[in-house]
């Protein structure tokens, strides 16, 4: 026997004995399973998994989280909501009644005929045809902190403060139809001649008024506790009576 270092693998010098055909280190390798060095074994432990306590601890945290989040943001959308005076006494509301106004008003004044009375900046009265003849319709707007009595198509109406008003001269029913009028805004009734021209007085020009235009500005809310709203400003066109002849 002679002793052959073993070069590759840097291990020890082993005997050989003569007879003995030496393998190549790489005839080893090939197809075939694989061989495990220094006589290690595949493992054979368990992957990793959650069991049926851990499961149920998590979604419980996960309710408990997903709660205080849910609660948390409606609490805080009820707060948004609040202060920016959103609720149904506040900015929807004055929407529609800046619709219905103007709705309203733009109805009558087409269905009439002309202005039964001198009219003022914040009064104005109509004539309506009806079947029976005619009737009266007047506009009151009352852009001051406190309540006014005043004669309205023969009627003595209250007209609540900071508030435009309808009353019908044929039943003496009144109809508020904007409220929360800005008293420092623009609401005024503009008079206009045949030609779009309009009018800065009104006292002696009653022939001459052929349209005429609501303008009505509006706010609600308190700036003291957050839920004041954004200014309403509601402008009808210019509208024309109806049947009524130009004048030159």
């Amino acid at each position: 026997m002679k002793i052959q270092p073993n070069c590759r693998s840097g291990f020890a010098p082993r005997l050989l004995d003569s007879g003995v055909e030496r393998v190549a280190p790489n005839a080893l390798s090939g197809p075939g399973p694989s061989i495990h060095a220094l006589g290690s074994t595949p493992s054979t432990s368990p992957a990793a998994a959650f069991t049926l306590l851990e499961l149920l601890i998590g979604l419980s945290l996960s309710l408990m989280v997903m709660t205080a989040v849910l609660t948390t943001y409606v609490s805080l959308g009820r707060n948004f909501t609040r202060s920016l005076g959103l609720s149904s006494a506040n900015q929807p509301n004055l929407e529609s009644q800046s619709r219905r106004t103007l709705a309203t008003f733009a109805q009558d004044v087409r269905g009439s005929s002309g202005l039964a009375l001198a009219p003022t900046a914040t009064s104005l009265t109509l004539t309506v045809p009806i079947t029976t003849g005619t009737k009266t319709v007047s506009y009151y707007i009352n852009a001051t902190a406190s309540p006014v009595t005043v004669t309205l198509s023969g009627y003595s109406t209250t007209v609540p403060a900071q508030s435009l008003a309808r009353v019908d001269g044929g039943t003496g029913v009144m109809l508020v139809l904007q409220g929360s009028l800005l008293i420092t805004g623009t609401n005024t009734f503009t008079y206009y001649d045949s030609s779009g021209y309009p009018y800065t007085t009104y006292v002696n020009y009653l022939p001459g008024i052929k349209q005429v235009s609501l303008t009505v500005t509006a706010q609600a809310g308190s700036s003291t506790n957050g839920t004041l709203t954004e200014t309403y400003v509601s402008d009808s066109p210019r509208l024309l009576f109806r049947n009524r002849p130009f004048l030159l």
